[in-house]
């Protein structure tokens, strides 16, 4: 930077989410190669995971100018877009214990050529609430992190799942955790397992900011058509039965989200998260924290219309006695019935 200075900065981002316009790289190599610009390997290498890809259309236009260069960014650049970018980033839900939810991503060969500060991210990575690679941890580093890879977010989030999930017990470890949730949901790339998990454990988190921060992540997903209820209902199911997933905090973060006019898509949710629990022995506590999670599930279920059954409502719902629990078991099972 001292002694050979660049004229700008090609990776910085086209939006406020981090995309690069390929046109738009296209252009600033044009401008480097008329000034004589050295291109830095790094500046370069974060152009390349910020450019648009998904734009086929823009993508092939830009490609061809980039050859048209001569220089090796431009024939690179050209090959980058030609191939759809940062491909091969599949991830997997698995599960370990028999409950405990874990996503893997293998390796990722695309980024075998890029400087050392980038390999990292290509190798096989764990995230559970109990591991999971990053370098750093502040969260006001976190909410930079979207914006690198603005079409990969499942990377982000996976990521992010060993600093969100132990908030749920230990708020202290990483406060406002969850303010990177937002951003994450507002990336333009498509969301999978690792995205779920890292906002089912949000949900649930001490703080009350960062549950609220969840509540927005979810919100932004279901408008953009990116939520997986079932997915997300998995993940929560799971979460509760290690403990990770309070109901009451579940509770209180599920009816703020309905509350915005979200009944069904909390309905959707709720659907499939509530049959563990139910089978589930509970603690006081739970058993509390299940009859506030009923309540929000009954409003839904009447607002919505929705029919059908919850496996093992019934046992509930038949208990004698008028505790909460009890009583919102009954006033679903009516609801689902249409009486």
């Amino acid at each position: 930077m001292l002694t050979d200075p660049q004229p700008f900065l090609l990776s910085t981002p086209s939006w406020d989410n981090g995309l690069l316009e390929p046109g738009e790289l296209t252009d600033r190599l044009k401008t480097y190669q008329r000034l004589g610009a050295h291109v830095g390997a790094c500046d370069f290498a974060q152009a390349l995971l910020r450019v648009r890809t998904t734009d086929r259309a823009a993508a092939e236009a830009a490609a061809e100018r980039a050859a048209v260069l001569g220089t090796p960014e431009g024939r690179r650049l050209a090959d980058w877009l030609r191939t759809g970018g940062l491909t091969g980033t599949v991830l997997h839900r698995t599960v370990t214990d028999q409950t405990t939810p874990v996503i893997r991503s293998g390796e990722i060969t695309a980024l075998h050529m890029f400087p050392l500060a980038f390999r990292e991210l290509g190798s096989p990575a764990l995230g559970s609430h109990h591991r999971c690679w990053c370098a750093a941890t502040a969260a006001v580093q976190q909410t930079h992190w979207p914006a690198l890879l603005p079409e990969h977010p499942e990377l982000i989030a996976l990521r992010l799942i060993q600093h969100v999930l132990p908030c749920a017990q230990y708020p202290e470890k990483d406060p406002d955790v969850c303010s990177v949730l937002p951003l994450l949901a507002q990336s333009p790339g498509a969301s999978g397992p690792a995205t779920s998990l890292v906002v089912a454990g949000g949900l649930s988190v001490q703080r009350q900011e960062d549950r609220i921060a969840a509540v927005d992540a979810l919100l932004l997903l279901a408008a953009q058509k990116k939520l997986d209820p079932g997915a997300l209902a998995t993940d929560l199911g799971a979460l509760m039965l290690i403990g990770i997933v309070t109901p009451s905090r579940l509770a209180e973060s599920l009816g703020t989200a309905a509350s915005t006019g979200a009944y069904r898509t909390v309905w959707t949710v709720l659907r499939d998260a509530l049959p563990p629990l139910l089978s589930k022995d509970l603690s006081p506590a739970e058993s509390r924290g299940l009859g506030e999670l009923l309540t929000v599930a009954a409003e839904c279920a009447e607002r919505t219309g929705a029919r059908g059954e919850i496996p093992g409502l019934d046992p509930i719902a038949d208990r004698r006695g008028s505790s909460r629990l009890v009583s919102q078991a009954r006033r679903l099972r009516a609801a689902l019935a249409g009486t």
